[in-house]
């Protein structure tokens, strides 16, 4: 198998700087990334990586790309990555204002933005009253 084609790293911080990740927390995946550019610069085939890792040949090459490309910032996840947003801005804004009039259960504040007409479930409801720091209890 032939060896993927991945630069050197071009310094001994950047070098140190994907050792330290992909040493790091193997859930993480920003770790996971470094660790096929440590794969790569070790001289292990694309396949190889691919198949180590659990991720498709062109998964890899993609990152090794960005890496290629960015140096280990390109390593991180890509702006606009994941499903947009079904829920707007101003339904958010919305259901923080009904969240913070009064105490409530989950369920009894799912009802409540339902009848806003915000049609959304409770475990999406509840992710973005964590992320506007909202205490609904």
């Amino acid at each position: 198998m032939a060896s993927t084609a991945v630069r050197p790293p071009a310094g001994a911080w950047e070098e140190h700087a994907i050792r330290s990740l992909a040493d790091g927390v193997g859930a993480n995946a920003w770790a996971r990334r470094a660790q096929l550019v440590m794969a790569a610069w070790r001289g292990d085939s694309v396949t190889s990586i691919a198949t180590k890792a659990g991720l498709t040949p062109h998964t890899v090459k993609r990152w090794l790309a960005l890496f290629d490309t960015q140096g280990v910032p390109g390593l991180m996840a890509q702006p606009g990555s994941g499903r947009r947003s079904r829920v707007s801005d101003g339904d958010r804004d919305r259901i923080v204002a009904v969240a913070r009039n009064g105490r409530w259960t989950l369920e009894s504040l799912t009802e409540a933005v339902r009848a806003e007409g915000i049609d959304l479930g409770a475990g999406q409801l509840r992710k973005i009253l964590i992320a506007a720091g909202v205490n609904w209890r």
